[in-house]
């Protein structure tokens, strides 16, 4: 009986036991359970707020600034920072922090006094260190790309050592912020709320955090360089429109002569131009240029020489003397790097005599009498030499052109226009194009040698200004 009393307590206890050990796996479960829903509806929550944001258009830094802000409350953290890589991934900044963070470096002069001025003081010390790559926790993370969980960090030589209570490290946590398998910076978080240590969960929560945090840093940095796009081309829609004023809206008439010309612009705005000037009744200058560079700073460049053309050009008989002139007003505004070359000539609408300078140019064709010449007097590009030299090389060119006579004016858009192999269209092909509009008006000579460059070049994308200009009596 004894013994059956005994084994009945044995089986009673068991069974109280295997009872309690289930009630306690059950709690632990539950209590997962409910960790995992709080960790959820805190991520939620994240990207709830961070959503919100991208609608409300916000920038970068105050994408950053809230991602830091929900991350440091979801997970109940004392302060936080957000560190990025910059230009050449070698070394990582405070972009953003939250709270008191433990600046990675002991600032010199902290002060001690001001609670206010402290926490000023301590974000002004955290933003301006650089953190080298590979350079202690932070660091580390961002060369490795794994996270870190600091417990107990008194022992740990990567973290800086604070007596002041509101710098002391107790536990840490830095996670990479990753995307595409591109690591962006890091996130850090220095302490918690309840002064216990951060654990697994709180490691992996704020792994999710970050995660999301380095997608929503990539879409920002997307949208705002969308927007800088957008922005850019609508400023250059503008300079192209205002550099098309620049040009002669219309051509000139005369009696006894045809003009035409085409602009087109590698970019959006281009740095050739052309033009036609009233010298006086009798008269007219006649001027093809082109910047060294295309683009915005070539289009203001050659803004400025026109300017500069148009005031020498009125009353002056003498291209050299007009082209030296303009080289005395640009040279000292132009960059080192920069010059401009120019064929600028005046013609005599009565006698049809032609003079002509070459400043550095492509050399004018002439066809005459149904055979093509190439004339390319000396001459040096604008902006290059203060005057005494540019002075010196230039020298001018008479033409009497008579009924029949064409001038081929263009830029090296043209001659070195390249084919879908790399073969530049060249001078040659240029002349055989012009001995083949034998005969036409100057628009039909433009048009048609526009057509043959084009396909020539086929399918190749245009890699240079192309300006052509025709004269024909």
């Amino acid at each position: 009986m004894k013994v059956l009393f005994y084994l009945s307590v044995l089986l009673m206890g068991y069974f109280v036991y295997l009872s309690w050990r289930q009630r306690k796996r059950a709690q632990l479960l539950q209590a997962s359970r409910h960790h995992l829903i709080e960790e959820r509806q805190r991520v939620l929550a994240f990207l709830e707020e961070v959503g919100e944001a991208f609608n409300e258009k916000l920038n970068v830094e105050e994408i950053l600034k809230l991602i830091i802000q929900c991350s440091v409350r979801t997970a109940e953290a004392k302060s936080g920072a957000i560190f990025l890589l910059d230009a050449a991934a070698q070394a990582l900044e405070a972009v953003v922090i939250e709270g008191p963070f433990p600046p990675p470096h002991p600032p010199a002069d902290f002060m001690e006094s001001k609670i206010a001025s402290r926490a000023v003081f301590l974000e002004q010390a955290v933003k301006s260190q650089k953190i080298m790559v590979g350079e202690g926790i932070i660091g580390e993370v961002a060369k490795s790309g794994t996270s870190v969980l600091i417990r107990h960090p008194s022992e740990d030589t990567r973290l800086p050592k604070y007596e002041d209570e509101i710098l002391r490290i107790k536990t840490f946590i830095a996670v990479p912020l990753i995307f595409r398998n591109q690591i962006l910076g890091v996130m850090a978080m220095a302490n918690t709320k309840d002064e216990k240590a951060f654990d697994e969960a709180d490691l992996s929560l704020v792994t999710s955090l970050a995660n999301q945090g380095a997608f929503a840093i990539f879409n920002a940095n997307l949208h705002q360089m969308l927007a800088e796009k957008e922005r850019v081309d609508r400023d250059l829609e503008i300079a192209r429109e205002i550099q098309q004023l620049l040009l002669p809206p219309t051509f000139p008439k005369f009696e006894s002569l045809q003009v035409s010309a085409v602009n087109i612009s590698a970019l959006k705005v281009g740095g050739d131009y052309y033009d036609f000037i009233p010298v006086n009744d009798d008269h007219w200058g006649m001027a093809i240029a082109d910047v060294s560079g295309k683009g915005v700073s070539g289009a203001l460049i050659m803004a400025m020489c026109r300017s500069a053309l148009r005031t020498k050009a009125v009353g002056n008989l003498s291209p050299s003397t007009v082209l030296k002139q303009v080289n005395r007003v640009i040279r000292p505004d132009m960059r080192e790097d920069m010059f401009i070359s120019m064929v600028y000539g005046v013609i005599n609408i009565r006698t049809m005599e032609f003079t002509f300078c070459r400043a550095g140019h492509e050399p004018l064709v002439l066809q005459k009498g149904g055979r093509e010449e190439v004339l390319n007097p000396k001459g040096m590009a604008l902006g290059i030499d203060n005057g005494d030299l540019f002075d010196t090389l230039l020298q001018e060119q008479k033409v009497i052109l008579q009924k029949g006579d064409a001038m081929v004016f263009y830029t090296d858009g043209i001659t070195e226009a390249l084919d879908e192999s790399g073969q530049e269209f060249g001078r040659t092909e240029l002349i055989e194009a012009v001995h083949a509009c034998v005969g036409q008006s100057a628009e039909e000579m433009t048009k048609n040698i526009e057509q043959r460059v084009r396909r020539f070049v086929g399918h190749h994308p245009q890699s240079d200004d192309i300006t052509l200009m025709v004269v024909r009596v």
